[in-house]
């Protein structure tokens, strides 16, 4: 019996001074960011805003977090909440879905959530005899998170910087060359 409680007393305190910095990823806590999104949707024939067209706005988990209608000059805008995208930094993202009447549909793919983001979506009509079917655009992503995201997966692959540019200062691109 004495043996026991000792084995219990050891397994006790080995399981006590169990590094605790170690969390499982699915209960580790998700960051989220929160945000006013405008979208403006206009027609591919004179660029005007439509009115009454619906965006659908799907997270990154497939889910329909928010659906609305433009105005009368084409515009929406909703704030959301949405889990921080790990590529980024402070930045999520969301699909828009946007249709119209006499219209095809658009997927807006990566549309970032962060203040200040304005979406243009473009929405093509209608036409007899011709192929009607939803077309894709990607999201509008500040030049600056496009070289960040760059800049992080390129240094972790370990590539190397092509030679600067005479008069271009501040940036190299990258080069196919590992380290």
């Amino acid at each position: 019996m004495k043996r026991i409680q000792v084995i219990l007393c050891a397994l006790l305190i080995s399981l006590s001074v169990a590094p605790v910095w170690h969390v499982p990823q699915a209960y580790a806590q998700t960051q989220t960011v929160s945000a006013t999104v405008t979208f403006r949707v206009v027609s591919a024939v004179d660029y005007r805003g439509l009115n009454g067209a619906r965006v659908i706005v799907v997270d990154s988990g497939g889910r329909v977090i928010q659906s609305g209608l433009t105005d009368a000059n084409g515009v929406w805008s909703v704030p959301l909440t949405v889990k921080a995208d790990p590529r980024f930094e402070d930045l999520g993202v969301v699909t828009a879905i946007c249709v119209a009447n006499g219209h095809n549909e658009n997927v807006a793919f990566e549309v970032p959530v962060r203040q200040g983001t304005v979406q243009p979506i473009t929405l093509y009509p209608v036409k007899p005899k011709l192929r009607n079917e939803a077309s894709a655009s990607l999201g509008q992503l500040h030049h600056l998170d496009v070289i960040a995201i760059v800049n992080k997966y390129a240094a972790q692959v370990g590539l190397t910087r092509q030679p600067g540019l005479t008069g271009e200062s501040g940036y190299a691109p990258w080069s196919p060359n590992l380290k």
